[in-house]
């Protein structure tokens, strides 16, 4: 019952990404000034909220299936793994990143170089406000 809570949960941060995906879509649609690459992250991120929410409502209409996606979800080697992953992406995001800060800044791209540095910026500051949260935590 709890991990089937879990799922609805998922089902209507789908259903935020569906309408921010749809509203991005609206905003270059009914704007003099068309934007195609936001109009493509609406799209993409409404096509991508649907699948989900489409894979989340077949989980909770077959039990079988839920409850085999439960036990793969809490699986120790599973989680693992997942964590691992999740590691190893943020630390090749920040060292990819300030590389291409470097790069930007030498190639006289200010402003871009100006957006990546305070990308990465804040995703260090994410990491040590989580840091700090899981410390007192646990």
């Amino acid at each position: 019952m709890e991990f089937e809570k879990k799922v609805k949960t998922r089902m209507y941060l789908m259903i935020i990404y569906i309408i921010i995906g749809a509203a991005l879509w609206a905003v270059t649609f009914f704007n003099k000034n068309v934007n195609d690459t936001l109009s493509a992250m609406g799209i993409a991120l409404a096509a991508a909220g649907a699948a989900q929410l489409g894979r989340c409502i077949a989980l909770l209409r077959n039990p079988d299936k839920l409850r085999d996606r439960e036990i793969a979800e809490k699986d120790e080697r599973n989680i693992m793994l997942m964590e691992r992953a999740r590691s190893w992406s943020f630390a090749a995001y920040i060292i990819l990143a300030g590389i291409s800060v470097f790069v930007l800044f030498a190639l006289n791209y200010d402003i871009a170089g100006r957006v990546v540095a305070f990308t990465v910026c804040g995703f260090c500051l994410i990491y040590w406000i989580c840091y700090m949260i899981a410390k007192r935590k646990y």
